[in-house]
């Protein structure tokens, strides 16, 4: 279990309220958060191409050939998943959150009825109306082995944006998982909220 995060390089230098200047903000996962796709697709195809050349020789071909061009699907299902999580992006402005996950959600501040983070200890969070239990994160099935980091159980810390009407919507940046940290998400988590209690309705979180 990692330690607490603190709010500093973020928080820190963010005026409580009405401080913030109402320029927008812009969180985009790291690089390492695609790189399972890349590994998974590189192996599919490796393993599509060394099929291809054993039904190029004759080799079993019946089993081979079918193979073959299941994994070359793979790989290419791979290449689009990496990239349709390439626009993954959460954008604050004043006026609410674009949430761009593999579809885009504009959740307006006067829409937000909370914000549940899990995987990570906030400081202070109920003044900025923050729920949600440390080391809670949503982990429910592991992934397998074709998508070992793309389930439940590679989110590591999450935020998800509680909606006054409609469901909830998960943040996919800032984000934690497996593959790729965040030493500041705590940071980023804070200064959701920070934007929220100055332009929306901030508050602590009911229910």
């Amino acid at each position: 279990m990692p330690p607490a995060s603190t709010l500093t390089s973020m928080a820190s230098g963010m005026p409580a309220g009405g401080g913030l200047t109402g320029a927008d903000v812009v969180f985009t996962p790291g690089r390492g958060y695609r790189a399972p796709a890349v590994r998974r697709g590189a192996v599919s195809l490796t393993v599509a191409g060394l099929l291809a050349l054993l039904a190029g020789f004759g080799v079993l071909t019946v089993v081979t050939g079918p193979l073959a061009a299941a994994f070359a699907l793979a790989a290419l299902a791979q290449a689009v998943l990496y990239l349709g999580q390439g626009r993954f992006r959460t954008r604050l402005t004043a006026t609410g959150i674009e949430a761009r996950g593999y579809r885009t959600r504009t959740i307006p501040w006067s829409e937000v009825a909370g914000l549940d983070v899990a995987g990570h200890e906030l400081t202070g969070p109920k003044q900025l109306g923050v729920t949600g239990q440390p080391w809670n994160s949503p982990v429910r099935e592991p992934g397998f082995w074709l998508a070992p980091e793309g389930g439940y159980g590679a989110r590591l810390a999450t935020i998800r944006v509680t909606r006054r009407h409609g469901r909830s919507v998960l943040l996919r940046a800032p984000l934690v998982t497996s593959a790729q940290d965040d030493p500041q998400f705590a940071d980023k988590a804070r200064l959701i909220g920070q934007y929220w209690q100055d332009y929306g309705q901030g508050g602590v979180v009911r229910g």
